[in-house]
C-alpha cells in the first residue's frame, strides 16, 4: 500500500507533521542540528510567501525529472540557496519545455525548425535536447505551445538571469521609485552587448525585502521560481497533459504539504 510522508512547515509555530512518527521526528531532529531553528523559520516564511497553486505535471516520459526539479527548485529556495535557485529555475525550465515539446511531437509527428536560415525537422526528444534555451522557446512559439506574449517574456527573463549568475554574478533589484524594484540584466553579447530592465512590484515582495542586506539576491531567486511557475502553469494547463495523481513534487529531501 502507498504511503506518503508530507512535512509542512509554519513561521514561528511549531512543526507538526500529517503522520507523526519516529521516522518524521529523526528527520525533524535532523534539519534541527543541519540548519538550526533560524533557517528553518526563515524557510517556512518564504514559503508561506511564496503562497504558490499546486501544478498538475501527469506522468508521461520525462515527467519525473521535471517534478524532481520543481522539488529541488523550492527546497534551495526556501533555505537561501539563490543561486543555485536562480540555475533550477533555467533547468527546470528547460526540461519543461523538452516534456512539453516531445509529447507534441508524439501528437503531431515531426516539427519543422530554422536556425540561421537553416531548415530542418526534429523528429525526436534527442532532437530537442541539441537545442539550446533560446530555440525551444522559439519552437514552443512557433507551435503554439506557448501563446501569450507575457509568458514568453518572463521565459526570456528566467533565461538572461540564469545566464548572468552561471557566467557573471547574480543580479539583483535596486530601487526605482516608491511602486517598483527594478533590474537590469543582460540579454545578448553576440555583437553589441545588449541589456534588458526587469520591474517587480514593491508591494509582492514587501514581506520579502530586508534593508539590512541589499544585494543578498534573495528577491532575484524569488522572481526567478515564482515566475518559473507561472511558465510552467502555463505549459501544463492542457487537460491532457493532466495525470491522476495530483502531485507536484519527486521523491526528494523534503515534500511540501499544501497549505
Amino acid at each position: 500500500m502507498e504511503r506518503d510522508l508530507v512535512l509542512t512547515m509554519f513561521f514561528r509555530r511549531t512543526y507538526t507533521t500529517g503522520m507523526r512518527g519516529e521516522c518524521t521526528e529523526n528527520h525533524l531532529a535532523t534539519l534541527r542540528r543541519r540548519y538550526g531553528e533560524k533557517r528553518l523559520c526563515e524557510a517556512a516564511a518564504r514559503r508561506q510567501h511564496l503562497n504558490y497553486q499546486r501544478l498538475v505535471i501527469g506522468r508521461g516520459p520525462g515527467s519525473g525529472r521535471v517534478k524532481s526539479l520543481l522539488a529541488q527548485m523550492h527546497q534551495t529556495y526556501y533555505f537561501g540557496f539563490v543561486e543555485s535557485a536562480c540555475i533550477l529555475a533555467g533547468t527546470l525550465l528547460e526540461q519543461g519545455l523538452i516534456y512539453r515539446l516531445g509529447a507534441a511531437l508524439d501528437e503531431r509527428g515531426p516539427m519543422p525548425f530554422t536556425h540561421w536560415s537553416e531548415k530542418r525537422w526534429l523528429q525526436t526528444r534527442h532532437d530537442l535536447l541539441e537545442l539550446e534555451l533560446v530555440d525551444m522557446l522559439e519552437l514552443a512559439r512557433a507551435q503554439e505551445i506557448i501563446t501569450e506574449g507575457r509568458t514568453l517574456l518572463l521565459a526570456h527573463e528566467i533565461r538572461w538571469i540564469r545566464n548572468m549568475v552561471v557566467h557573471e554574478k547574480i543580479p539583483v533589484f535596486r530601487v526605482q521609485d516608491e511602486k517598483h524594484l527594478q533590474m537590469t540584466v543582460t540579454k545578448s553579447r553576440r555583437g553589441r552587448v545588449r541589456y534588458a530592465r526587469i520591474l517587480l512590484d514593491r508591494t509582492e515582495v514587501a514581506d520579502l525585502a530586508d534593508e539590512r542586506h541589499k544585494g543578498s539576491g534573495e528577491l532575484t531567486a524569488y522572481f526567478c521560481v515564482s515566475r518559473t511557475r507561472m511558465v510552467l502553469r502555463h505549459l501544463f494547463r492542457q487537460p491532457r497533459m493532466e495525470g491522476k495523481k495530483r502531485d507536484e513534487s519527486g521523491g526528494s529531501l523534503l515534500l511540501w504539504a499544501e497549505p
